[in-house]
């Protein structure tokens, strides 16, 4: 199985050839992460410099220039690309993806105190937005303005489930599910630092996670003992490579 294509398998592709699926969204053209070449295989170096002009000439109206690039499933950069891509002023990391049966995850309750687990809704739709927003401004004002619009259109009807930790009426964390062909995918997982510890994101999880079979996740290798400690094994990898001045090869 290709666990990368299965990731993309409910994302509109923009263009698709033999050797690359193109993802594009001109309405959230600043998201890296919705606008970017996955490859099917390695490219070439010729390849490769044919599909960045590809990209500029398909980007030409961004506000920023950056370019994007997800390779081939459990294959390495040849240091002839790996060379070149850094003279083109690129950054790479190394995504890991982890499954597991949701039965088998190690996923321990705690006492949360006075936390509360909600699922997002209308009643709390405005202050995840204003919450987002306020986060997403660290990368410039317009992509916080393109995420915020889409976000009050699609986020309650987009296919996904949000879940929300709560102090009072505080968001001090927040999971995303996705869920495709027998998978929940867990996304956008996060617990604001003073928080963490405490067995909020387990707590995030498990709700992600209800009456589902199967989890799936992708996550950068520092994360990979905690996903282990928790149950999930390593299936499968795939490098990123992103050239922007603003910011690094980061899921957002």
């Amino acid at each position: 199985m290709d666990y990368k294509e299965l990731l993309e398998s409910g994302e509109p592709i923009f263009r698709e050839n033999t050797r690359f699926k193109h993802f594009k969204n001109p309405v959230t053209s600043e998201r890296y992460f919705s606008n970017y070449l996955s490859y099917k295989r390695m490219p070439s170096l010729s390849e490769l410099e044919a599909d960045l002009a590809y990209l500029a000439q398909e980007q030409a109206g961004y506000v920023s220039n950056y370019a994007f690039l997800f390779f081939a499933e459990n294959q390495e950069i040849s240091a002839e690309l790996a060379d070149y891509l850094k003279k083109q002023g690129f950054g790479f990391s190394r995504h890991l993806i982890f499954t597991s049966s949701v039965e088998d995850l190690r996923l321990k309750d705690h006492n949360l105190g006075d936390i509360r687990i909600v699922e997002l809704d209308e009643a709390y739709l405005e202050d995840y937005l204003q919450v987002q927003y306020q986060d997403h401004l660290q990368y410039g004002q317009v992509y916080a303005e393109q995420m915020l619009a889409d976000n009050r259109d699609y986020l309650l009807t987009n296919g996904s489930k949000i879940y929300l930790a709560l102090d009072g009426q505080r968001i001090v964390g927040s999971v995303t599910a996705w869920f495709f062909e027998g998978y929940v995918e867990i996304d956008d997982y996060q617990v604001d630092a003073v928080y963490q510890g405490r067995g909020i994101g387990t707590a995030l999880q498990k709700a992600a996670l209800a009456n589902q079979e199967r989890a799936i996740l992708v996550a950068e290798e520092a994360n990979r003992p905690m996903y282990r400690h928790q149950g999930y094994k390593e299936v499968a990898s795939y490098w990123i490579a992103l050239r922007s001045d603003s910011r690094q090869p980061k899921d957002d």
